[in-house]
């Protein structure tokens, strides 16, 4: 019901500015020529496919979230809400920059035909129609199905071809003036001449944009006490310093000059720094996507929180895979391993034995380790009640955490040890897995060594 909120949201406020536009246009009398209508009030096919697929996708988009019901996983929602509401922010912009000009059709009058540069136009020379391209983006990424995609792509073509035909029009009534400015500024997207460095600004600006609306998906789903959250706000801070130095760089603005030497060393370690969180969350997102190897003598199910007696969704997540798992493989002992935190009623040992038995797992299955109170105390009580080296031992933990339980067990002693890996749940495990790469090094450094 949220997402279906959310979207209902961004189309409205996306459509009362556009109506709003129109509206204040109009009371103070100034002429616009009407959507699908060109310069010599003649319309052509483009023009007409214009203005129907600007009637029809509304309303199929809002067929679409009525109907509520999309293909994709629950992070295209996500992404989607941030592409919708993005185009609210870069829309609004547009339409504030424009004045009293309408770039669908330019003003009517000789007098209110000068080119706008300024503010989102330095930017983008189709900041309004990128708008509407992103609201659309988001609201399929959100909804997805056949006859939306469909439909969104066709409109995202005629819109094109629509920026064209202007593009035409304004080149020969603006002349020089417009040539100059289409060197400058990108049809969609650019700042300056193409190169190496606007891509790296443009990087570092999604990056900071991702930061602001992934903390507040945050807060919303997992509220202000997760734990490491800041560490989201010192990424976007640094990529906002990044972006407006490459920014000053592009200007070739001399109030910012770094020298040569600090420039290397910054290169030189941030390298170094990419090169490793590369290599751990590639064994990160390999160890999530792992497959379970069969007839395991032991698996461990580590504990994750209880509420009162209830499992936490991330506990919850591995009892499922447990049960699952306990139920292919006859064979198999388990061990729930988890101590009782200040806030439980019982010990997470308990819950997932409670939680196991209620699915249907027999009891003489299961052997309590209810002591410990960190990853390193459920892998090392775990192995003293196996004490024998030769077993084969699976880890079912949620997936993002797979990896560092895996190294974390094999410096415990364990020779045989596999993953078993639980659900991650997101939006949120993005930032659980970021958080893992903070682990590992934490990790490296408790043990004095790099493990992999």
């Amino acid at each position: 019901m949220i997402y279906r909120s959310l979207a209902l949201v961004s189309m409205a406020t996306f459509y009362i500015i556009y109506f709003a536009k129109l509206f204040l246009q109009k009371k103070r009398g100034i002429k616009v020529y009407k959507l699908a209508q060109n310069e010599k009030n003649k319309k052509n096919i483009t023009e007409i496919l214009l203005k129907i697929v600007s009637f029809t996708l509304p309303v199929l988009e809002l067929v679409s979230i009525i109907i509520g019901r999309s293909f994709l996983p629950i992070m295209g929602k996500v992404i989607g809400v941030y592409f919708a509401f993005f185009a609210d922010f870069l829309f609004l912009n547009a339409i504030i920059s424009m004045k009293d000009s309408w770039r669908v059709g330019v003003a009517e009058d000789e007098k209110d035909r000068k080119l706008i540069t300024g503010g989102i136009y330095r930017f983008s020379r189709n900041p309004a129609f990128l708008a509407f391209d992103l609201l659309y983006i988001g609201i399929v990424l959100m909804y997805c199905n056949i006859p939306l995609i469909v439909c969104t792509v066709v409109a995202i073509v005629v819109f094109h071809l629509q920026i064209l035909s202007e593009e035409k029009f304004l080149e020969e009534t603006l002349k020089e003036e417009y040539v100059e400015y289409k060197k400058k500024v990108g049809r969609y997207l650019g700042y300056g001449k193409f190169s190496f460095l606007s891509v790296r600004m443009y990087a570092y600006f999604i990056l900071f944009i991702w930061c602001i609306l992934y903390i507040i998906t945050l807060l919303l789903y997992a509220g202000p006490l997760l734990s490491w959250i800041w560490i989201w706000i010192i990424i976007g801070a640094f990529a906002f310093l990044r972006f407006m130095m490459l920014k000053f760089a592009i200007d070739k603005d001399k109030r910012l000059k770094i020298p040569k030497a600090i420039k290397v060393i910054y290169y030189v370690l941030f390298a170094f720094a990419l090169t490793v969180f590369c290599v751990v969350e590639f064994n990160v997102f390999k160890a999530m996507n792992a497959e379970p190897e069969r007839d395991l003598d032991y698996v461990i199910v580590l504990g994750a929180g209880v509420n009162g007696t209830t499992p936490s969704k991330p506990l919850a997540k591995r009892i499922e895979e447990a049960y699952y798992y306990m139920s292919d493989n006859p064979d198999t002992l388990l061990i729930a391993s988890g101590g009782k935190g200040p806030y439980e009623s019982i010990s997470e040992a308990e819950c997932i034995k409670r939680e196991l038995v209620k699915l249907g797992i027999d009891e003489s299955r299961i052997i309590l380790e209810d002591k410990s109170t960190s990853t390193i105390e459920n892998l090392r009580f775990s192995k003293e009640i196996i004490n024998d080296d030769s077993k084969k031992v699976g880890i079912i933990t949620n997936s993002f955490h797979e990896y560092r339980a895996g190294l974390i067990a094999r410096e415990a002693g364990y020779d045989k040890v596999y993953s078993v890996p639980a659900v991650t749940l997101f939006p949120v495990g993005i930032h659980y897995m970021l958080r893992e790469f903070f682990g590992v090094v934490r990790l490296w450094m408790e043990y004095g060594r790099v493990i992999l």
